[in-house]
């Protein structure tokens, strides 16, 4: 399995047919004799060829190529049971995760995390003892307030405990920001990813080095929805024709690489194929060579992440859920379509305050121009300058007061 999930990672790049993520260029001022200072360009984040909850997996990335396909090697591996489990799972199962989905704004790709964490199966457990559809450990089943006794287990229960699975989803996206690193996070926890991300300086799930359970999380989710959503694709390809035949691979990739011509007679003889081990040392050195040059520690500047929207605090509300603050942008931006200009004005909602940790967590609910009523329509919340993470360190009690000092946050596009 090791050996051929080198070749089928050369082959997922061309099989798949990846595009690189595009960026939205900036609009130029067309007014004759203005001189205004150039507006700032920010993409709108698209689903990309492959993708999860529309977050692009960048599969143009070797390493990242290499770990899916072997997710999809190990899950397209009995294609009569993965056919019939999935008629059942469209059938009987999705009717009613679904709706519950939906009604927490949770992407419907959270689907796929179930069939990875229990198979669908209400009575799975875990060695931990994370038991039922959605894997919860008792702990966090009680708090989110399903019951758990000697007559009655509600984790088993698809209806109830799919509802409290999405109440901790919207929790860890409050925090997170990305559903890529809620799905992270609902596997090796949220105190740990955030730990992996501040230490590592990388917010992208697919470059942070963990352990290889957390690591292999996601690509099962999207070797599982990939193969739900164009089984014929992977079934009848000549990825799934060569899998199990070894010379057959390797004369697939010599002809992939234009070593050998694709008409040319087969010779006879017998593919000669490397020690396991051997294999297992060379996937290894790659793998840990990519991430060791990501992970290697960096100087620490003031401001490690910078927002796609500066805005600075211009009235206040008061510190607690609910209340609206206002701010100003201090730069001109385009987003997508939209182009936001300097001094126009945010209105934020403060959607939760962590006292513990210092944090307050805000999100925007209405952009106006300054020049017109005119609203925008695009969402923003708030963002850690030191971490990446969603949220924003309390502001002083200085920086609350008419006239005091200025609070500046950071913004990123959702």
């Amino acid at each position: 399995m090791r050996h051929s999930g080198i070749f089928v990672a050369i082959t997922l790049i061309s099989f798949l047919s990846i595009t690189a993520s595009t960026a939205v260029l900036a609009q130029r001022n067309a007014r004759s004799g203005s001189q205004k200072p150039p507006t700032r360009t920010i993409p709108v984040p698209k689903p990309a060829a492959v993708n999860f909850c529309g977050e692009p997996v960048p599969v143009e990335t070797g390493a990242v190529a290499h770990n899916l396909s072997v997710a999809l090697m190990r899950n397209i591996s009995s294609q009569n049971h993965l056919l019939n489990f999935r008629r059942r799972a469209i059938a009987q199962y999705f009717p009613i995760i679904e709706p519950i989905l939906r009604k927490y704004r949770i992407p419907e790709d959270f689907k796929y995390l179930a069939i990875v964490e229990s198979g669908l199966q209400a009575d799975a457990v875990s060695h931990k003892g994370a038991l039922g559809y959605w894997q919860l450990m008792p702990e966090t089943a009680g708090e989110l307030g399903l019951k758990m006794n000697d007559k009655v287990d509600e984790r088993k229960d698809l209806l109830k405990s799919t509802d409290a699975a999405c109440r901790y989803l919207r929790i860890l996206h409050r925090n997170l920001g990305s559903w890529t690193m809620v799905a992270a996070a609902y596997n090796g926890g949220i105190g740990r990813m955030q730990s992996h991300m501040k230490k590592q300086r990388e917010t992208n799930y697919y470059f942070l080095s963990m352990n290889q359970e957390t690591s292999d999380y996601l690509y099962k989710i999207v070797a599982v929805k990939e193969f739900f959503q164009f089984p014929g694709q992977y079934l009848t390809s000549n990825l799934m024709a060569s899998a199990g035949n070894s010379y057959e691979r390797e004369r697939a990739e010599a002809i992939a690489r234009g070593i050998i011509p694709a008409e040319e007679p087969e010779p006879v003889g017998f593919a000669i194929e490397p020690k396991e081990s051997m294999a297992l040392r060379i996937e290894s050195a790659s793998v840990d060579s990519l991430l060791g040059a990501l992970s290697r520690p960096k100087a620490e500047p003031s401001v490690l992440y910078k927002g796609d929207v500066q805005a600075e605090l211009l009235k206040p509300g008061k510190l607690a859920v609910g209340q609206t603050w206002q701010f100003r942008l201090t730069e001109a931006v385009q987003i997508g379509d939209q182009k936001l200009g300097k001094d126009d004005i945010l209105y934020a909602v403060v959607d939760d305050i962590d006292q513990r940790l210092g944090q307050i967590f805000l999100r925007s609910t209405r952009l106006v121009s300054a020049t017109g009523p005119q609203p925008y329509k695009v969402t923003l919340i708030s963002m850690n300058p030191q971490t990446g993470l969603a949220g924003a360190p309390v502001p002083k009690a200085d920086q609350l007061k008419p006239g005091g000092r200025t609070w500046l946050v950071g913004w990123k596009v959702l």
